[in-house]
C-alpha cells in the first residue's frame, strides 16, 4: 500500500517488511520492488550539488539535495532494470510530489506520537539485509556510489514503518465490510459454497433490562420492544431500527452479529430463528440481558463439516505501469518474456528475479499454494483457466500487468468461516488502498505547500 516513490524502487520496503506491525496480514498480491544492493567499491561524496529550499511543507522544507540524491538513485535503477528514461522533469515533478506527502505523513505521525520500538526496526532492518543476501555485519559498513550508507538505509525503513503504523491507526477505523458485501463477494464465485456448513446471520434489536428494574418497569420496557417488532414487521427498515433504538454493541451495523454457525449462537436465538427464512423476523425473546427482536439476514444450507477446495501453487512476474513505462508497453514488455520461457531460451523463475516488481522476486516469482480469494479477481480468473505449465497471457489487475505460471493443483478442505474471513480479508485490503489514496489527496489538499524554486536536473 506504499506510495513512496524513493522506497518502492530504490528498497523495496512494503507492507511484506512491516508485517510485524500487522494484526492480520491477507495473502492478497502486495507492490513491492527488488531492493538494491549497496556497493563498497565506492565512496560518499561523488556527487555533491549546490542546495537550496525548492518547497515548503507547512513549516518543513525539501531541499533541492534531497531531490536530486533520490532522483539520481531513481534513474540507476531504471538503467539497472533497462528500463526506458522518462524525461527528468517527469521524474522531478514525481518526486517532488512524493517527497511533499512522505512529509506530511511523518509530520503527521511525530504530533500523534508514533515511534518504531527498536527491536521492530531492528528486525525490519535485519530483513532487508537477508533480501540483498549481506549479512548484518557487512551491510553496517557498505557505502553505495551516490552516498547511501548503513545509517541512510536504516532511517528510510524507520520512516517507512512509522508511515505503514501511522496508517493504520489512520486508516483501519475507516474501513467496515458489511457481511453482505462478502455475501455478494463470494457469489462471484460460482460453486464455491456448495457443501456448505450450517451457518447464519442475525440482527437484533436489544432493549436493556436493569438489573434493579421492578415488574412495572420491565412491562413498560417489554411494550417499548413489541412497538419496535410491529414497526420491523411493517417492513420498516431493520438496519436503522436498530441504529436509533437497539441497546447492544452492533447497533452501530443495524444490530448485525455475523455469519457463523447456528451453534455459535445463544442457544435462544438459535431456537427462535431455526424455522425461519432469510428476511423472516422472530418473536421477542427474552434473555438475561433485556428483549431481543432478530432478524434472520441470511442462511447456508447444511452440508459438511467442511467446503473442499482447490489449491493452486504459482509462479508470476508483475510489472506496474509508470510515466516512462505505460500499461500498454509493460503488456508488450511481458508478451515478449512469455515467448523467451515458452521458446526454452530463459526459465521463468529467472525472469521472475530479473523484472518483477512484486515482493516474490527474490523467489523466482514463487506464490506458494493458494486458497480460493486469496488473491485480486483478475488474477485468480486468469489463474484459474491455466492448466498445469501453461502461462498466461498478460492480466491486468489493480497492482500491475502480470505473467503467471501454474506449477500445480491439489485439493483441501477449508470451513466456511475460513472462507469468509479470506473474502472479508479481500475486501478490506481493496479499501484500504482506496483509503489510502483518498487520505493522502485530502492531506495534501488542507496542508500548506509553499513552491520555492524548480529543482536542478
Amino acid at each position: 500500500m506504499t506510495n513512496n516513490l524513493y522506497l518502492r524502487l530504490l528498497f523495496g520496503i512494503s507492507c511484506v517488511t512491516c508485517a510485524s506491525l500487522a494484526t492480520a496480514q491477507s495473502s492478497l498480491l502486495k507492490p513491492s520492488a527488488t531492493l538494491s544492493v549497496p556497493n563498497s567499491n565506492q565512496t560518499v561524496g561523488q556527487v555533491i550539488q549546490a542546495d537550496y529550499i525548492v518547497a515548503i511543507v507547512n513549516s518543513e522544507p525539501v531541499t533541492n539535495n534531497e531531490i536530486r540524491s533520490r532522483l539520481i538513485r531513481y534513474e540507476r535503477r531504471l538503467a539497472e532494470q533497462n528500463k526506458g528514461m522518462p524525461s527528468r522533469d517527469v521524474l522531478l515533478k514525481e518526486i517532488l510530489e512524493d517527497v511533499i506527502k512522505e512529509k506530511l505523513q511523518l509530520q503527521l505521525a511525530k504530533e500523534a506520537g508514533i515511534k518504531i520500538d527498536v527491536r521492530i526496526l531492528d528486525a525490519a532492518v535485519q530483513n532487508y539485509a537477508e533480501k540483498n543476501n549481506i549479512p548484518i555485519e557487512e551491510l553496517r559498513k557498505l557505502v553505495s556510489s551516490d552516498g547511501v550508507g548503513y545509517a541512510q538505509i536504516r532511517l528510510d525503513i524507520e520512516k517507512q514503518l512509522t508511515i505503514q503504523k501511522l496508517r493504520e491507526r489512520e486508516i483501519s477505523t475507516r474501513v467496515n465490510i458489511p457481511e453482505n458485501e462478502i455475501d455478494a463477494f463470494l457469489k462471484l464465485t460460482p460453486g464455491i459454497l456448495s457443501d456448505a456448513p450450517p451457518e447464519i446471520d442475525i440482527a437484533q434489536i436489544l432493549i436493556v433490562i436493569p438489573e434493579d428494574a421492578n415488574p412495572a418497569q420491565v412491562q413498560k420496557i417489554k411494550e417499548r420492544a413489541e412497538r419496535l417488532l410491529a414497526k420491523a414487521k411493517s417492513g420498516e427498515d431493520f438496519f436503522k431500527l436498530a441504529q436509533e433504538n437497539s441497546e447492544g454493541t452492533d447497533a452501530k451495523n443495524g444490530g448485525q452479529m455475523g455469519m457463523r454457525p447456528i451453534d455459535r449462537y445463544p442457544t435462544l436465538f438459535a431456537e427462535a430463528v431455526v424455522n425461519l427464512k432469510d428476511g423472516d423476523i422472530s418473536d421477542i425473546v427474552k434473555s438475561g440481558a433485556g428483549f431481543h427482536i432478530l432478524k434472520v439476514l441470511t442462511r447456508q444450507s447444511a452440508g459438511n463439516a467442511g467446503l473442499i477446495v482447490t489449491q493452486t501453487r504459482a509462479r508470476h512476474i508483475l510489472i506496474r505501469p509508470s510515466s516512462q513505462l505505460n500499461e500498454s508497453a509493460v503488456i508488450a514488455k511481458l508478451a515478449e518474456l512469455k515467448k523467451r520461457i515458452e521458446s526454452k531460451n530463459a526459465d521463468f523463475a529467472t525472469l521472475a528475479k530479473q523484472n518483477s516488481q512484486d515482493g516474490s522476486a527474490n523467489d523466482g516469482g514463487q506464490l506458494g499454494w493458494s486458497f480460493p480469494l486469496q488473491y485480486a479477481p483478475e488474477f485468480e480468473n486468469a489463474m484459474n483457466r491455466l492448466a498445469p505449465g501453461v502461462i498466461s497471457e498478460p492480466t491486468v489487475t489493480r497492482f500491475g500487468v502480470h505473467l503467471i505460471l501454474v506449477e500445480e493443483r491439489r485439493e483441501a478442505k477449508i470451513g466456511l468461516s475460513e472462507l469468509r474471513e479470506q473474502a472479508r480479508n479481500v475486501l478490506r485490503e481493496k479499501k484500504l488502498d482506496e483509503n489510502v489514496n483518498n487520505w493522502l489527496n485530502e492531506m495534501r489538499k488542507n496542508a500548506y505547500v509553499e513552491f520555492r524554486e524548480t529543482p536542478s536536473k
